[in-house]
Parts: structure tokens; C-alpha cells; sequence
């Protein structure tokens, strides 16, 4: 039985049936790619086939990258992304492992949660949201084996697009994802790449999909490392409204006034119009592009 030396300190990790425990810090990758976390030499594997990511302190998803032979948890084939659960069982291939997160079962200790408190801090942040638009009917319309494989390569796709402009995503959300970055000079050049590229990937292929990109002072806690972060308060919530609004004014992307103005000068935007936000007072202004 091998052991990964780091797996006896992480707090979840992926054991394969002969034993071996690969911790799970970020993102764990599975693939017949040399670059994976789990290498699994097999042709029923895709190179990247599937991952599993870490949202804020205790939450762990698999995601499927658009495999062509799926990904199984616990015997169903996964469509869109699944939270993970103590001895979940994941299939790739001929293998399978066992998700251990033992910790889940007993709950956080006091320590951490005091550790956690003292970790939160505010800071100027970008987000932006992406969502498959009616995707439960998207899903529907496609045979049961090619649903999986075009929503999980839509992520794959996004999630490349997302870190090749220097941000991640934090948290997949069944039918899309929160990315963020946190704010620095160059931030705004890397936004408008991935704004870019994430529109040209809308007017080439399915599924057709939103964006909504809002910026303000979050309150960040949790790992520290980018990604694993957790990310609070009312410019979080703010950013969900807005792909709810976009929803009912039906565009495919939404910029908030204090996004525009930091990509004005870098990117073309038309403004929407006013519009009142659930939950927020008053109107506010916001830009398409």
C-alpha cells in the first residue's frame, strides 16, 4: 500500500481500491494525462477526465471534464458538478477510489473555527458569475450519454479560460460557477481577457450560457490559498442578484456600474439601463458588451 506523505495531514483525500491515498489540496486531477494528481494509464480514460476541487473550508466537488467513457459516483454517472461525501465511491475507468473526509463526519473543532475567524479580512475583489442558461431543459433535449460530455467540457473550457487570466473559480454551483479575483494593478487587463475569450466561447458552441461581472469589497476567509477561500457579504449576494436579473432582461452578459467603470477604458460596454436589485435599495446602472 503506498501512502502519500502529505495525505496523513490533509483533511480529505482519494484512496484506490490496492490503498493508496493521494491528498486532495485545490484541485486533485484524474487522467491519463502525466500532469494528473491520479495518472491512470488506461484508454477508457480521458487525459484530463475528471477533478476534484475544494470550495472554501469543508466542501469538496467532483467534477467530470467532458470525458468520453464518464465519471460515476457511487454508480450513477455524474451530469453536473456533486458535493462529495465521507466514502463516496468514484469511478474512472477500470479504477475506483473512496472519498475520506473524516472530519465532515465529526465537525470542525474549535481551534479551526477560531482559526478560520481570525483569518477573515476585507479586500477589493472581482467576481463573476457563469451559468448555463435553462439548463435543466438543455439537459433534457440531449441523449443521457452527451449531456455530460458538453456541459463538462463547457467547464473544463472555463475553467482554463479563468486561469489563464490569473483568477479561479471558487465554487461550481451545479450549472455553473463563481470565479473571482482579488484586485491588483493588473487585474483589470486579466478580466477583460477572460471577459474575451468567455464571449467568443458563447457565439461558437453550446450551451449557451451568462455572465454577469460586479466588483466591490468582499470579505474573504478561510484557506489561503486562492480558490479555496471563502468568499462573504453583500457584493457576493450582489452578484448573485444580478444573474437573476440578467435572467429577466434576457442578456447573455451583465456588467455592474463599479465593473465598468475599472474595464471602460479597455473594453466596448452599452449601457442596459436602471434596475432595482432584490433585497438592495434603490436602482442601480449596469452595461453589457
Amino acid at each position: 500500500m503506498e501512502i502519500d506523505p502529505t495525505a496523513s495531514s490533509a483533511s480529505a483525500w482519494l484512496q484506490s481500491a490496492s490503498g493508496q491515498q493521494t491528498a486532495i489540496r485545490g484541485t486533485c486531477f484524474l487522467g491519463r494525462a502525466a500532469s494528473s494528481n491520479i495518472v491512470l494509464p488506461d484508454d477508457k480514460v480521458s487525459r484530463r477526465h475528471a477533478m476534484v476541487h475544494v470550495q472554501g473550508l469543508d466542501e469538496f466537488w467532483l467534477i467530470d471534464l467532458g470525458s468520453s467513457n464518464g465519471t460515476y459516483l457511487n454508480g450513477r454517472r455524474v451530469a453536473q458538478p456533486c458535493r462529495l461525501t465521507h466514502l463516496d465511491v468514484i469511478q474512472v475507468g477500470d479504477r475506483s477510489f473512496t472519498f475520506h473526509h473524516p472530519k465532515h463526519q465529526s465537525g470542525t473543532d474549535t481551534a479551526s473555527t477560531e482559526k478560520t475567524v481570525q483569518e477573515i479580512r476585507s479586500v477589493k475583489c472581482w467576481l463573476l458569475l457563469a451559468d448555463i442558461e435553462a439548463s435543466t431543459q438543455f439537459i433534457k433535449k440531449l441523449p443521457a450519454d452527451e449531456a455530460p460530455r458538453v456541459t463538462g467540457r463547457w467547464l473544463a473550457e472555463c475553467k482554463r479560460i479563468i486561469d489563464d487570466s490569473h483568477g479561479a473559480i471558487n465554487k461550481f454551483l451545479g450549472d455553473g460557477f463563481l470565479a473571482y479575483w482579488l484586485d491588483r494593478e493588473e487585474t483589470a487587463t486579466s478580466i477583460k481577457a477572460a471577459l474575451t475569450a468567455l464571449k467568443e466561447l458563447q457565439e461558437k458552441s453550446e450551451p449557451r450560457f451568462r455572465l454577469v461581472l460586479h466588483y466591490g469589497k468582499v470579505f474573504v476567509g478561510g484557506a489561503a490559498s486562492l480558490g479555496e477561500e471563502s468568499l462573504l457579504g453583500n457584493e457576493v449576494n450582489f452578484a448573485f442578484r444580478m444573474e437573476k436579473l440578467a435572467g429577466s432582461l434576457g442578456t447573455l452578459r451583465l456588467l455592474s456600474e463599479p465593473a465598468q467603470a475599472h474595464v471602460k477604458s479597455l473594453l466596448d460596454t452599452t449601457e442596459e439601463g436602471r434596475h432595482t436589485v432584490p433585497s438592495f435599495d434603490g436602482e442601480f446602472l449596469f452595461y453589457t458588451f
